[in-house]
């Protein structure tokens, strides 16, 4: 019998053991990705428990994670565009490339307006604008208040003290240039003034305000009279620098009601008040002012007849002279008047007795009167520094109109901007930064501080609130 024996050798004693399979990267997305966003590998034959390190283009990934079909890895912040190489155990995987980007930068396109006051907005369109980002807008270094962010436009607020020069924008670790703006400086002062009852009188204030805002600054002036009286009209003459307000008041019960002017020099400090018409049924109006001189009309009853005078009262000597004596069956009523220093008149726009709109020119010098007939009238005028004439048209209902007017012939030269309001207040212009101011008060009796650019036509319209701006304003003035 011949045994025959079989042996087994060392690989072979376990027989079922299966060598591993190498990893397989199926798919992996994405395949451009800025440092810290997610790659995830599409794999089979992976081993859950094993470590797998993740190669950009040399740079380990600290933040890799194993799952039963996926691993998932996150770009490293140095990570620059290359391979992508799995490390296990003592093998090298290339799996490809990934593309390295930046994050996406911010960049405007466009940005308007290019000239703007302190108070403008500047709306600057873009791409890559993040509302959940907080950009920083600055003004040749000064720091601006970001109005809105949209993913489309970032508004920003020029700050006081901006002045022409370079706009830049910051935002988390970056600055760009975004343009130049051009900044016009302000040189006027806004005023307003409104009167504060108690006691059954009237104290009259005026206080500087907040030429974007209208809010209330500081207490100016403290106008009041030693008897109970009611305010009338005020006005302040920029080329005088003088204040005017006229009141009525009653020296005693049964006593004539006067009607009084007290005037404010703000250069000097002088301060005076007289009698602008005594007893009768019609007042007397502040026609206009300068070179310290009050031009006004004056009413009354000597006799029967009703005699009507233009009287200048020269600040510097007290003295009151009259400079033309109407006819006496004159009846017109000079509520919006000024003066053109050019031609030494004075320039009435009223009504004649037929309701025909008329405008006036009075040569102070000369007693020279001319009158035109005109085909428009006006709620307010307001003569400039440069004998300009700017006039408030009523279009009907709570629309008005801003119209330039012509100087010789008081007709309408140009429509400067339509407003909505029931009332337009007062007007006023800025010679230096070419705007015009207006008050505004609506049906509901709120307020409005109403600018517009004659330069780029925009306009704002702030309404002004009883806290903080005093909503009871006569008038608004500025002076520069």
């Amino acid at each position: 019998m011949i045994l025959i024996l079989i042996g087994c050798s060392n690989n072979d004693e376990n027989p079922t053991q299966e060598t591993p399979k190498n990893l397989v990267v199926i798919s992996y997305s994405p395949t451009s990705a800025m440092a810290g966003e997610e790659i995830t590998f599409v794999v089979e034959n992976i081993i859950v428990s094993k470590e797998y390190t993740i190669l950009f283009n040399g740079i380990a990934s600290e933040a890799v994670q194993n799952f039963q079909t996926e691993i998932k890895a996150i770009v490293p912040s140095n990570a620059t565009t290359g391979e992508i190489v799995i490390k296990y155990d003592d093998k090298n995987l290339n799996v490809g490339t990934l593309e390295i980007t930046e994050e996406p930068t911010l960049l405007i396109t466009s940005f308007s307006p290019t000239t703007a006051f302190t108070g403008d907005e500047v709306t600057f369109v873009g791409e890559n604008i993040d509302p959940a980002i907080t950009y920083a807008v600055f003004f040749n270094g000064i720091e601006g208040e970001t109005a809105s962010v949209t993913e489309n436009e970032i508004v920003a607020i020029v700050p006081q003290g901006a002045t022409s020069g370079e706009i830049t924008i910051s935002y988390e670790d970056s600055i760009i240039a975004a343009g130049t703006i051009e900044i016009t400086n302000e040189l006027d002062k806004l005023y307003g003034y409104f009167p504060v009852e108690g006691a059954g009188c009237e104290a009259f204030y005026i206080y500087s305000l907040d030429i974007n805002t209208g809010a209330l600054l500081e207490e100016q002036t403290l106008l009041n009279a030693s008897n109970c009286y009611s305010y009338i009209s005020s006005n302040f003459y920029r080329n005088t620098n003088i204040f005017v307000h006229t009141f009525s008041e009653h020296w005693a019960q049964g006593q004539p009601l006067l009607k009084n002017v007290l005037i404010k020099n703000f250069d000097t400090g002088y301060q005076a008040t007289w009698i602008l018409r005594d007893e009768g049924d019609r007042d007397g109006s502040i026609l206009a002012a300068y070179d310290n001189k009050i031009y006004y009309s004056y009413r009354y009853f000597p006799d029967v007849d009703e005699t009507y005078e233009v009287r200048v009262r020269n600040l510097d000597t007290g003295i009151t002279t009259t400079v033309y004596n109407f006819p006496l069956d004159y009846m017109y009523d000079f509520k919006n008047s000024g003066f053109l220093p050019s031609t030494n008149e004075l320039v009435f726009f009223t009504k004649n007795e037929s309701d025909q709109p008329i405008f006036m020119k009075l040569n102070v010098e000369t007693s020279a009167l001319t009158s035109y007939n005109i085909s428009e009238t006006y709620s307010s005028i307001f003569i400039t520094k440069t004998e300009r004439i700017f006039g408030i048209k009523s279009l009907g209902g709570d629309e008005h109109e801003i119209v330039e007017i012509d100087k010789s012939t008081g007709n309408i030269l140009s429509s400067l901007a339509t407003i909505s309001a029931q009332t337009v207040e007062k007007i006023d212009y800025s010679l230096s930064s070419n705007r015009i101011f207006a008050l505004l008060r609506d049906t509901n009796y709120d307020q409005y501080l109403y600018t517009l650019n004659l330069d780029g036509g925009t306009s704002t319209n702030t309404q002004l609130d009883e806290q903080n701006n005093h909503k009871d304003f006569y008038g608004i003035y500025l002076n520069d």
